[in-house]
């Protein structure tokens, strides 16, 4: 190559251009473009992509937080009460608009709208949709609640003819409180929507379904106090959901096919039959319920969620059923964790026992608590015995605490149940204290100490598992 003529040639003739360029170059950063292009490039960069390339310049690191996030809380804004905000509105609309005319033909990563919906905030609302389409915003929040939101049915219809193809790409959060989504014929979702949140949203089934179908990369949703008053079934994938919330909405049934969903909550007044049988790595799931029967749940829960692992249920105000199936086939085949919060009805309290048949579907179960909160257990000598419902073993159990213990015979029993059970108990904690909700009624130490009594001298009765460690407080 030394000798080729062309070679030489071409060595010769570039190193002066070469040279001219590289000089050239040095004077020239990524941080001399304009300020509006700069944000528009940052905000088309994927988090992770963006995040790689901010090594290269303390400036390039310091772009993505420049890029502005507008927060407007009415009740701030315009330094009122909630209940006088309604004289404000006019006020909150001129200091909104002034800090949007400031940043516009800049990306604005959030903007954040939270006020009280009045006919007159139409008009700006739409507006404020079309400053974040045109500002690329990443994170869109428009909580329109009024106070007394479930008194009212004039929500506001969200605007998605604004929305062209770029915006809706862009987004990756999204609240939305009081809107009525209403979807045009040719709407295709959100690709890259991560985070959804909608209180209060009015939507028939049809269209809620066809949002959540087309939003591939939803990582967290939740519904909050949405009357669809039909099913929710969502027959689309979604592999990527992580978090389900749905919250007193008024629907029949729930059936997500989420097969990565890792925590799923639910609270309502009572529950509907939920299907998350596809959700093979659930780890935790909660449920919080004014009124309902103990075994319904149990067999709702049994049916829809076969793979929970950490299972909480809360019941406000129970009812227990003396009958049960005993040899009922089904199990959670995976749980190792149960919490249950127990509060029945006085009428109830001869069946407490009978909470025993959640427990006889954990075959596995390692750590159980129990919480009880009904103050009229004190020393209640009713119900069943334990000898009546036949054996059942929990081998894999380590952990049991119980706590507001009252020295009940369902209570007692129940203990009794468990302990004789359970071979590999470790630690047995049996608290008197009431700790699942507030003890309205006071009482006296003496009632404490005959239920720690009644506890120890129970226990007594029977073989502790070689390694349980007793605890009686």
């Amino acid at each position: 190559m030394v000798n080729d003529p062309i070679s030489q040639e071409r060595n010769t003739d570039e190193a002066p251009g070469k040279a001219s360029y590289e000089t050239r170059r040095r004077h020239v950063h990524f941080e001399d473009l304009p300020r509006d292009v700069l944000y528009s490039i940052v905000s088309k960069l994927p988090p992770k992509e963006f995040a790689r390339t901010s090594v290269l310049s303390s400036r390039w690191r310091c772009m993505w937080s420049d890029c502005p996030r507008l927060t407007f809380d009415a009740v701030l804004v315009c330094n009122c009460k909630r209940d006088n905000l309604h004289q404000h509105t006019d006020e909150f609309i001129h200091k909104v608009n002034a800090v949007l005319q400031k940043h516009q033909g800049m990306v604005v990563e959030t903007l954040e709208i939270k006020i009280d919906f009045v006919d007159s905030l139409i008009h700006h609302l739409d507006g404020w949709i079309n400053f974040a389409v045109s500002s690329r915003t990443k994170n869109i929040t428009f909580d329109l609640k009024p106070k007394n939101f479930w008194e009212r049915n004039d929500h506001y219809v969200f605007p998605f003819k604004l929305l062209d193809y770029g915006s809706i790409s862009c987004l990756q959060h999204m609240q939305l409180s009081f809107v009525y989504l209403r979807l045009p014929s040719q709407f295709r979702g959100f690709p890259n929507l991560r985070k959804l949140y909608l209180q209060a949203v009015h939507a028939s089934r049809k269209d809620l379904e066809h949002v959540l179908s087309h939003c591939y990369k939803l990582e967290w949703l939740r519904i909050d106090r949405c009357n669809i008053n039909d099913e929710l079934m969502v027959d689309g994938q979604l592999p990527h959901l992580l978090y389900l919330y749905v919250e007193y909405c008024k629907l029949t049934s729930i059936k997500f096919q989420a097969v990565n969903l890792a925590t799923f909550k639910y609270e309502g007044l009572s529950v509907v039959p939920i299907d998350l049988s596809h959700s093979s790595k659930l780890q935790n799931a909660y449920f919080w319920l004014h009124n309902a029967v103990f075994q319904h749940v149990l067999m709702s829960l049994l049916k829809g969620l076969p793979n929970v692992q950490n299972l909480t249920l809360r019941i406000c105000s129970q009812h227990l059923e003396k009958h049960w199936l005993w040899d009922n086939p089904l199990k959670f085949s995976h749980l190792r964790h149960l919490q249950l919060f127990m509060f029945a009805h006085s009428e109830h309290v001869d069946k407490i026992l009978y909470s025993v048949s959640f427990l006889r579907a954990t075959p596995f179960i390692e750590k159980l608590e129990v919480h009880y909160a009904v103050c009229v257990l004190w020393s209640v000598d009713v119900g069943p015995r334990r000898q009546e419902f036949g054996v059942c073993k929990y081998n894999y159990l380590k952990n049991m605490w119980i706590t507001g213990f009252k020295g009940a015979r369902g209570q007692v029993e129940f203990l009794l149940h468990v302990v004789e059970s359970a071979p590999a108990l470790e630690d047995i904690i049996v608290d008197t204290e009431q700790r699942a909700y507030e003890d309205l009624w006071p009482h006296k130490d003496e009632e404490f100490e005959k239920a720690r009594r009644i506890a120890k001298v129970s226990l007594s009765t029977i073989s502790l598992p070689r390694n349980a460690k007793l605890c009686v407080t």
